[in-house]
């Protein structure tokens, strides 16, 4: 009988937020843990990997990027969009932007919305916006973080919804997930890329 008490007392012990995650996959697991839950990863590097199918992924979400280091395991997802027709005003790619701006306000609250073009940027007419964007001249991006009053989950350190532009025609939304222990994956990172100097 002591051996169907153990999932309930570790149940009531943590809290399910503590034991959940993103799309299916747990703060600080593995490479191991991620892969025998039928994830394909292709390597990159500085503990980079890439897959096009997670758990429980978004059907408007094409690719992910999880960094997953050997100690802390993994702590950030950048989830990407299918590259979307746009006209040179960027109306498409706002309009996509938006979209997922309004959901995961929905889920997460308040956030802070990033929208400015650089001083001095000669991308200045409405016409210019995609090349802004993928000059890095112009930004639309929105951030959920504890510091302007969104409603995180406690293994969430902070979001961001970003516009890209790879093409003058072509760009894609990326929605970046930080965890908590974001800080001592970046550490391991700056670690392994300073070892050999």
């Amino acid at each position: 009988m002591f051996k169907f008490l153990v999932p309930i007392l570790i149940a009531i012990s943590f809290p399910l937020e503590v034991l959940s995650g993103q799309f299916g996959l747990e703060v600080g697991e593995s490479i191991e843990s991620i892969k025998n839950k039928g994830v394909k990863l292709q390597k990159a590097e500085n503990y980079w990997y890439y897959t096009r199918n997670l758990p429980t992924g978004n059907s408007k979400l094409k690719t992910y990027a999880l960094l997953v280091t050997p100690k802390s395991g993994l702590c950030k997802i950048i989830a990407n969009t299918k590259p979307t027709y746009s006209n040179m005003f960027g109306d498409q790619l706002i309009k996509e932007f938006e979209f997922f701006e309004t959901a995961l306000g929905k889920k997460y609250g308040k956030s802070k919305e990033v929208n400015y073009l650089k001083s001095g940027s000669i991308w200045n007419r409405g016409k210019d916006w995609m090349m802004g964007i993928k000059r890095k001249e112009r930004y639309l991006r929105a951030i959920w973080s504890r510091e302007y009053g969104s409603n995180l989950p406690s293994y969430i350190y902070g979001i961001l919804l970003d516009t890209e532009v790879r093409k003058l025609d072509e760009g894609l939304i990326s929605i970046h997930y930080e965890f908590t222990n974001k800080d001592k994956c970046i550490e391991e990172q700056d670690a392994a890329n300073t070892d050999n100097l």
